[in-house]
């Protein structure tokens, strides 16, 4: 396996929680500007490893991004190189939906409010009208729906103007409209995305890279021609995925 020094590198990556391993022995190497898309069963893993390469859990092996390990890199190093869009869930602050998306502008400053920028306003208002949401800039985050709130979280990740970009189920919430927008944004960015996705369709439709996790381990890793005509969709998902999506 290459080290790509200017992408993510996992070797020997062993992650889980409560002392119980849920990805086990990864090795792969995420090269820098390409879409990665993560597809595997619920319970395969796919979002323990996204939380082991962003640092949000302990891990054993190896995690190197752009040729440093993850675990030596600052919060706001991490910041620099890292942007994480999570599953939502009902746990946030009642914040308004400009506050939040300017939280994305953090790592640039001594405190999350101290010290913006014009630069920052003006990144801020950028991601508030890309993602459509310029005119609720001053309701709280408590009062919006599942899919404008998705759409904030997703303005102030892109805020944060980090080299990678990582997504757990982006286009939950979001209507038609906004799931094409957003993936033709993310495929027309330069920087690194790396996405867990429960539509496969549009994985493949989409990727430069498909990683299939099975129990905790790589079955497979390669370009969406190569993953299709392997057979490894049919059993990553123990069914034939081909042909129930006519692929």
């Amino acid at each position: 396996m290459p080290n790509d020094s200017s992408g993510i590198t996992l070797k020997n990556v062993y992650a889980g929680y409560r002392g119980a391993d849920i990805v086990k022995d990864i090795n792969l190497s995420f090269p820098s500007g390409e879409i990665t898309v993560i597809l595997g069963e619920n319970g395969s893993g796919k979002t323990t490893l996204l939380k082991a390469m962003a640092g949000l859990i302990p891990y054993r092996g190896s995690i190197t991004v752009k040729g440093r390990e993850l675990s030596s890199l600052s919060s706001k190093e991490r910041a620099a190189n890292i942007a994480m869009l999570s599953q939502m869930n009902s746990a946030y602050f009642s914040y308004t939906v400009e506050e939040t998306v300017r939280m994305g502008r953090y790592r640039f400053h001594t405190g999350i409010f101290s010290g913006t920028t014009g630069d920052d306003r003006r990144r801020v208002e950028e991601c508030l009208k890309e993602a459509d949401i310029y005119s609720i800039r001053d309701s709280r985050i408590g009062e919006l729906s599942g899919g404008q709130l998705q759409r904030v979280y997703l303005a102030s990740m892109f805020a944060q103007d980090s080299d990678f970009i990582f997504l757990d189920e982006p286009t939950n919430h979001l209507d038609l409209k906004y799931r094409a927008r957003l993936e033709k944004r993310l495929q027309g960015s330069q920087r690194s995305v790396i996405a867990v996705y429960h539509d496969i369709r549009a994985a493949l439709k989409m990727a430069h890279l498909v990683v299939l996790l099975k129990d905790g381990r790589v079955i497979m890793a390669g370009t969406p021609s190569e993953i299709t005509e392997s057979g490894a969709l049919n059993e990553a998902f123990s069914m034939d995925v081909s042909e129930y999506l006519e692929l």
